[in-house]
């Protein structure tokens, strides 16, 4: 469940939920997929309800104290709530809310940051939140073994691509994958590929182009880049024997499929795979349908695919 934490005192286990913008917008499904799957799992997680940007990767460019003073703010936020432990879905804002904390750890750049966050009329931050996915939020509470038993519509015959996207464990410095217990492996990642493979999927665990770069971080200055950043991800699949890409990210799974038309002009349309958030495809096989799942949300359209493969 995601709750709204309004006047509700801290609450011991239940982490503070970071939404950023994709997930009131663009990546709704994905936060409404995810809801689906933390109310079948049993998991709860409290809303920062007045948060802002994350500053994701582009306001470094612009400024080094605002990239790190807008997520210290949501952090900040968190902390405001009693909670300790942040959780993200988007793979840019982990990124984002991960370099504040490893900066804010040096006591002058901390004492700076939280002067501008004092002007601005937010809470000072501690330095004190621990930022994870919700990849590793649902694999490490609920447990791959404890979901496979909780499966009512196995994922059986969907041959599935796990799309992790760049950012996820990069910089390691940064997110702690790799080096800080209950994470991920940096260089071949496998938490989704258990999870997908717990709700009955084949998962092609030997997809390549399962940490590149989707090209999200050109769309606006070199679009040519990132049509061909985004087809290497859709290529790759397709190679492998793809039926469906599960992503981890809005920002990846908005620019694939935004790119989706180029990718067709420029590679044909046999290079196409439908593209599905992890969470939506955890959904169905936790008993929700394609309909509650918000599949025809996705400009790929698997619902399509899904319906024609007997998923209701």
């Amino acid at each position: 469940m995601i709750d709204r934490a309004d006047g509700r005192g801290p609450s011991d286990g239940v982490p503070a939920y970071y939404p950023g913008c994709s997930m009131d917008g663009l990546g709704k499904a994905y936060e409404v997929s995810c809801q689906l799957v933390l109310d079948r799992l049993g998991l709860t997680m409290d809303r920062i309800v007045d948060y802002n940007c994350c500053g994701a990767t582009e306001v470094k460019n612009l400024s080094q104290d605002v990239s790190l003073a807008l997520p210290a703010r949501n952090l900040a936020m968190a902390r405001s709530m009693g909670r300790h432990e942040v959780i993200a879905a988007c793979n840019g804002c982990v990124y984002s809310l991960t370099r504040a904390n490893d900066a804010i750890a040096d006591e002058l750049t901390r004492t700076r940051i939280n002067s501008h966050l004092e002007k601005g009329g937010s809470p000072a931050y501690d330095g004190e939140a621990n930022v994870q996915h919700v990849l590793e939020f649902i694999h490490n509470r609920a447990g791959v073994e404890r979901i496979r038993t909780m499966v009512r519509r196995p994922l059986e015959g969907l041959k599935v691509a796990p799309y992790y996207g760049c950012l996820y464990s990069r910089p390691k410095r940064y997110t702690g994958v790799g080096t800080t217990p209950g994470t991920d492996n940096p260089e071949h990642p496998f938490f989704l590929d258990e999870l997908l493979g717990a709700c009955g999927a084949t998962v092609l665990r030997e997809y390549p182009a399962k940490t590149i770069c989707c090209g999200g971080g050109h769309a606006l200055s070199d679009l040519d880049v990132s049509v061909a950043f985004s087809a290497s991800v859709m290529n790759e699949a397709k190679r492998v024997g793809a039926d469906l890409v599960a992503t981890i990210c809005p920002l990846g799974q908005i620019n694939i499929e935004n790119n989706l038309d180029r990718i067709r002009q420029a590679y044909g349309e046999e290079v196409l795979v439908p593209v599905t958030y992890f969470t939506q495809l955890m959904a169905l096989a936790l008993g929700a349908s394609v309909r509650e799942a918000r599949l025809k949300d996705n400009f790929s359209r698997p619902d399509r695919f899904l319906r024609a493969r007997g998923f209701p």
